[in-house]
């Protein structure tokens, strides 16, 4: 069985020359209001603002409608939709490592994280977290302990709004907040992220590059699991249906990954999460995050760097390379699912509130066993 394992015992401490140590409680006051979309007319959006300069080189593309929106009929030109066409440009949509499946999931953390943080350590995994800002805030001893079990962070907005749906300045605010939120907790800048719904197009993208973000899309609807339906389909359908792509993957050439879709929003992903997990330990493919897959040996945009080694012989790179082109989802609507809410007491963590008092440190993937 092969694995891409976290040595327990290389737990890397980052540069103490590039990690700004936080021991600093976030105050959710001080804060936007939860899974609402920030307002852009603050002292703080204004000043982000100012720091990324001119947003009107963005392409000219109208704002979509819904949460998430339709499929515009007939396509607009030009505008790259991955949603509805397809269209990835430079995205990050499959795992650049062969024969490995990309670990990620979404919309955490939330408090059924960790469980599944649990049961990642038990197996000696690495996922990349892509995370709610409304949500860091209200539990950021989770996203301390994600990041101190060698987990990689990503972002997911701040209340998992549509992006095509908003303006320049509200994207900013968007990703802005959620940014400052798990600097706040870690130390760390983030530089990866993922647009929810996969509702990304060539507006969005002019944005997130100018605050120097790279998307990550999923490998197609083949690999959403599609387990923020649950309750309404049953798990065993969740499980059937993946297990499926994970045979016709096995099937074929797999000279590149893939990313999957999964979510740590509740009991059930969790649940169904620890179950989708062993068929591809079953089937021989490894697992790793998006850091490890795209061989990103920076993969914070500040705060430190950990290394991250190669995966199948690939050779780590200053920056993550574009993801091959892969097909995107083309389910058009999505039903939206629920965000996680205010804590209700203490959250359940393994890490100590001094941990990062001097430095931040982050586990290291360890090599591909047999």
């Amino acid at each position: 069985m092969v694995k891409m394992l976290i040595s327990s015992l290389t737990l890397v401490v980052l540069s103490l020359s590039a990690v700004t140590a936080q021991n600093t409680p976030i105050v959710v006051s001080d804060y936007p209001t939860p899974n609402e979309i920030p307002p852009t007319n603050t002292p703080q959006v204004l000043e982000w603002l100012k720091e990324i300069g001119d947003l009107s080189g963005a392409p000219n593309i109208p704002l979509h409608t819904g949460n998430p929106p339709s499929c515009p009929n007939p396509p607009i030109k030009d505008e790259c939709y991955w949603t509805c066409d397809g269209c990835a440009a430079d995205d990050i949509t499959a795992c650049a490592a062969a024969n490995t499946w990309g670990l990620t999931f979404d919309d955490g953390p939330s408090t059924a994280t960790p469980t599944l943080l649990n049961f990642l350590k038990t197996e000696k995994l690495s996922a990349t977290f892509f995370l709610i800002g409304s949500n860091v805030i209200q539990y950021p001893d989770t996203v301390k302990r994600e990041l101190a079990e060698g987990h990689h962070l990503a972002s997911h907005t701040w209340s998992h709004h549509a992006l095509t749906t908003l303006t320049n300045e509200q994207i900013v605010a968007e990703m802005k907040w959620t940014e400052k939120a798990v600097l706040a907790a870690t130390g760390l800048k983030l530089k990866y992220m993922r647009p929810p719904y996969g509702d990304i197009n060539n507006r969005v993208r002019f944005v997130l590059k100018k605050m120097g973000y790279i998307p990550v899309d999923w490998t197609g609807d083949q690999f959403d699991t599609n387990d923020w339906k649950m309750p309404s389909i049953t798990e065993a359908a969740v499980i059937a249906t993946f297990t499926k792509s994970l045979d016709t993957y096995v099937a074929g050439n797999k000279t590149q990954g893939f990313y999957c879709l999964e979510h740590d929003l509740n009991n059930n992903t969790v649940s169904a999460a620890q179950k989708l997990i062993p068929l591809g330990l079953a089937r021989k493919i490894n697992i790793a995050n998006v850091a490890v897959c795209q061989s990103d040996a920076t993969p914070y945009q500040a705060g430190g760097t950990a290394p991250m080694p190669a995966v199948s012989g690939l050779t780590p790179s200053p920056s993550a390379p574009a993801g091959a082109k892969a097909t995107g989802s083309t389910s058009g609507n999505v039903s939206q699912p629920t965000i996680a809410g205010k804590s209700s007491g203490a959250e359940s963590t393994a890490v100590s509130k001094g941990l990062f008092s001097a430095v931040a440190a982050l586990a290291v993937i360890g090599a591909i066993f047999a």
